[in-house]
């Protein structure tokens, strides 16, 4: 955050959160020389035998995790980068022998290390992990060759679920077809596939659109540019304003058909991220709504100048901020799942780090789970693995084309596997990659099982503050939300719900947010009165946004009619819906609104206390 807005996380925290106890600083150990470390390890994956072998090394290899930890000094990750790495292959390669490729993709995985170390990172994230390594084993049975020269993109293709849209897609093309497409060196593609990451290049991925209609939109688009597709689709008007059939329903749902017969905002937004990815864009739909609450699709493009050091999504194009289309969300093709797409803006931020420190941020996260695991285990790691692994080094490799022996010195007992290495693996995991996902996962988590402290909560809501605050607010409100619950202390959960409040109050649909769940809070301890008026100033600081006035409204009358004062609620409904309009749209639309919504529940409340005509009413303007 700006000093010149006078909003610091930081002090914030330090007055909500405890103060962290005073440590005596562990003496700093020498300056590891870990390259032998990271040879033997991999040494071992090429030695073992495979079948049963790959658990016993696991388990050696994580024993060796915890061993290197024990000795300090995590702002050297390399070796444990590469034993994260090692472990992985334990663990995939078994599934790869039982699989349709077996013990021979299994192997030519292993000799090719940089395919296997992004596969076997995007396995962390999927929905299946066999049904990814099925794609991959496909790709590499089909195009060996071209899975080598574009690993990025063919791990991408492997991790990314298909795209499931409310059409059918016209003769889908298959996984290899879509994935030769984009390795064809006779296409002329906006972006080069072999310089984006296969975090950016699954949201191109994960289209199977037909090859003919990527060809269509290959040569509409050869002169013009593909983000304004959005607005090449005419806007069905009868269909919004009047419920009839939409006309792209009766014919086949195809790119071309959709910019000559028109469509809604999905269908808008369909045909934008198809064409950009089609040119070689990675794209994605975007799904929000209005102020008024009728559901909207816009869609997010990625752009990538050539040598530039990062990647641009841009989730402006449709998002028509007159209606108030704050927050989006964004279809993660990695799991299926919805994501905010200012999560997606920051991916971009990150989606050119070099790949060492995108590396490091998953390691650093897979340690801390290892870490956390342990904490009902055995006692402190055995340093002895080490010094095995360092005599196995020298027995084969010291002396050898001039390679000098393992440096030791540096293997010594200086941290503890405890609570305090598990939160500098997280701090160290999102300072190396802020956008790294399951690492900001993982720090809710373990804060709802209370495995970390709330002194500690200082370093992260400083990160999450002064690093996204301004250009991804959503994000970090939204993530603070999560955090902020676990917090034992109602009077320091009171505070930071009021400071966070003053920090997103530019944004009416996350200070509405932050207001309902200070209600819900105030409600849950017994202060209904106050979370009344909480969830009212909600209500009326929120009115122009549906999801946020309907939302606290519910609250507000559930409290007041417990209490007996349905008047109070009629009163509170007649208020609310008066500063509402009535949205010029079909019925189907209508009833999503704030106007309509609002005025349906004022007249039950009506109707309910015997006011019948009243209600009908009401009725009748909705």
């Amino acid at each position: 955050m700006s000093c010149r807005r006078d909003i610091s996380w930081s002090r914030l925290a330090a007055v909500l959160l405890m103060a962290a106890a005073p440590c005596v600083a562990a003496p700093t150990p020498p300056d590891p020389d870990e390259g032998w470390l990271s040879w033997i390890v991999l040494d071992e994956l090429q030695r073992c035998p495979g079948g049963q072998a790959w658990g016993r090394l696991g388990k050696k290899l994580e024993a060796a995790a915890l061993a290197r930890l024990a000795c300090g000094r995590l702002d050297r990750l390399g070796a444990l980068t590469d034993i994260v790495y090692a472990a992985r292959v334990c663990t995939y390669l078994p599934m790869i022998e039982r699989g349709p490729g077996g013990r021979g993709l299994a192997r030519w995985l292993l000799a090719r290390r940089e395919v296997g170390r992004r596969l076997f990172r995007a396995l962390e994230e999927t929905k299946s992990r066999q049904d990814a390594l099925r794609r991959f084993a496909e790709l590499h049975a089909a195009e060996e060759a071209k899975v080598v020269a574009y690993a990025d993109l063919a791990v991408a293709f492997a991790a990314a679920e298909p795209l499931a849209h409310y059409r059918r897609q016209p003769d889908p093309a298959s996984l290899v077809e879509s994935f030769r497409y984009y390795t064809d060196p006779a296409r002329r593609l906006r972006h080069d596939m072999k310089a984006m990451p296969f975090e950016v290049l699954r949201y191109l991925a994960d289209t199977r659109l037909s090859l003919a209609e990527r060809d269509w939109a290959a040569t509409t688009y050869n002169r013009k540019d593909p983000v304004g597709a959005y607005f090449h689709v005419k806007y069905d008007m009868p269909h919004f304003e009047k419920g009839r059939a939409k006309r792209i329903d009766s014919t086949a749902y195809t790119l071309a058909n959709l910019a000559a017969v028109g469509g809604v905002c999905l269908d808008r937004a369909y045909y934008a991220a198809e064409v950009c990815k089609a040119v070689g864009m990675p794209a994605a739909i975007v799904h929000g709504r209005g102020g008024a609450g009728v559901e909207h699709a816009w869609f997010a493009y990625c752009r990538m100048r050539p040598r530039s050091s990062r990647a641009k999504w841009t989730s402006r194009t449709g998002r028509f901020q007159g209606q108030s289309y704050f927050v989006g969300t964004v279809r993660n093709p990695a799991d299926g799942k919805m994501i905010y797409d200012s999560e997606l803006m920051l991916l971009g931020t990150a989606a050119r780090l070099p790949l060492r420190r995108r590396e490091e941020a998953d390691a650093a996260t897979t340690l801390a789970c290892l870490v956390d695991g342990r904490r009902e285990g055995p006692g402190e790691p055995d340093l002895a693995v080490l010094r095995e692994l360092a005599e196995a080094y020298t027995r084969r490799r010291a002396g050898k084309d001039h390679a000098p022996g393992p440096q030791t010195q540096w293997i010594g007992r200086r941290r503890k596997i405890d609570r305090s290495l598990l939160e500098d693996l997280l701090a160290t995991a999102v300072t190396r990659n802020l956008a790294y996902r399951p690492a900001w996962r993982l720090l809710v988590k373990l804060r709802k099982a209370d495995r970390i402290g709330v002194e500690d909560l200082n370093r992260f809501f400083s990160i999450l503050i002064e690093q996204t605050g301004e250009r991804y607010p959503d994000f970090s409100c939204l993530m603070v939300m999560q955090i902020v619950p676990t917090i034992p202390d109602p009077a320091h959960r009171r505070e930071v719900y009021d400071r966070a409040i003053t920090v997103y109050g530019k944004r009416p649909d996350l200070k509405g947010r932050l207001l309902i769940a200070l209600g819900d809070d105030l409600r849950e301890r017994g202060l209904r009165d106050e979370a009344l008026a909480t969830y009212r100033r909600a209500a009326t600081h929120g009115v122009r946004l549906a999801e946020v006035v309907v939302q606290a409204a519910r609250r507000a009358e559930q409290l007041l009619v417990d209490a007996d004062r349905r008047e109070t609620a009629i009163r509170m409904y007649r208020e609310l819906f008066s500063r509402t309009r009535k949205q010029d749209v079909s019925d189907v639309f209508r009833a999503q609104t704030s106007h309509f919504q609002l005025g349906s529940r004022l007249a039950d409340l009506l109707a309910a206390g015997g006011e019948a005509r009243e209600a009908k009413r009401i009725r009748a303007r909705l």
